[in-house]
């Protein structure tokens, strides 16, 4: 799963607020990080950081040099979550805070990383790790959820008569009808593995059947335009799903979500049908 509790670097080095601006740096620079987080007795009221260390002078103390309040984030937020924040706030490090206590740091460049680990090269978009942890973030806040998983027809033998070079292209340009066609904050679509894509949204699946229609339509016309075209097969499924569930729970959900909406997909192709959608 992709929370911050997966990411965040543990044990915490911290210092006092009454400790000096070089102290703090000779810490900084002993454990090899770029941030520490103030804390007096349990509470956390500030951070300084080596940006704080070297606009201020070294016999100032981490009070006057610390900045306040501090911007933090909790180990079950998603990497995502923690992103936004350090975007919106333009800082490089936070704690995160679980009941008051600071029981890690995430940087940045950490939360780079793990995104950057997300995405698929091929097409630019997410791949099937993104989607397990959106669709079960969703389930957990007690979200009705719709899943279609699309696949193209005839991949292989694409592949085979044309090349890779073409197939590649073909995919490319899938994606980026996926990317076209969905709404930000509603729905979510990844690259699953070879020739599928999943999108789940917060649609309800008459809503979501009425995109899928209107996403297999438009491959098969901006494939044609593109010189690659392909055509695909789609499996729906969806229902009532009113209620948070915990975390392990939300994956097995999911992961049946896909599934059925995978079978949908074949029975669809295999009666030479565009989808079918499978109501749970």
């Amino acid at each position: 799963m992709y929370n911050v509790k997966h990411i965040m670097s543990n044990p915490v080095f911290s210092i006092t607020s009454g400790k000096s601006v070089l102290q703090a740096a000779e810490y900084m620079r002993e454990h090899q990080v770029g941030g520490l987080p103030v804390i007096e007795g349990e509470n956390l009221v500030g951070i300084i950081t080596s940006k704080d260390v070297r606009f201020h002078h070294p016999n100032r103390i981490v009070a006057d040099s610390m900045s306040s309040p501090v911007i933090s984030c909790e180990p079950d937020d998603t990497i995502w979550e923690a992103a936004e924040l350090l975007h919106e706030y333009k800082i490089e490090r936070m704690p995160v805070v679980e009941s008051g206590k600071v029981v890690g740091m995430i940087t940045k460049s950490i939360i780079m990383k793990s995104l950057g680990q997300l995405y698929d090269p091929l097409t630019g978009i997410y791949n099937s790790g993104y989607i397990y942890q959106v669709a079960s973030k969703l389930l957990s806040e007690g979200h009705e959820i719709s899943v279609a998983l699309f696949d193209v027809n005839n991949f292989g033998q694409l592949n085979k008569k044309n090349g890779h070079i073409y197939g590649d292209r073909c995919l490319k340009q899938i994606a980026k009808v996926f990317q076209d066609k969905t709404e930000v904050n509603c729905d979510f679509v990844c690259r699953y593995g070879g020739d599928e894509f999943v999108l789940v949204s917060l649609k309800k699946i008459s809503s979501a059947e009425k995109m899928v229609k209107d996403i297999i339509d438009l491959i098969a016309i901006e494939t044609s335009k593109a010189g690659v075209p392909a055509t695909v097969s789609a499996g729906i499924c969806g229902g009532q799903r009113k209620y948070a569930r915990n975390e392990v729970k939300c994956y097995e959900v999911i992961e049946n979500l896909i599934n059925k909406a995978s079978i949908a997909s074949t029975k669809a192709k295999m009666t030479n049908k565009s989808y079918i959608v499978e109501v749970t």
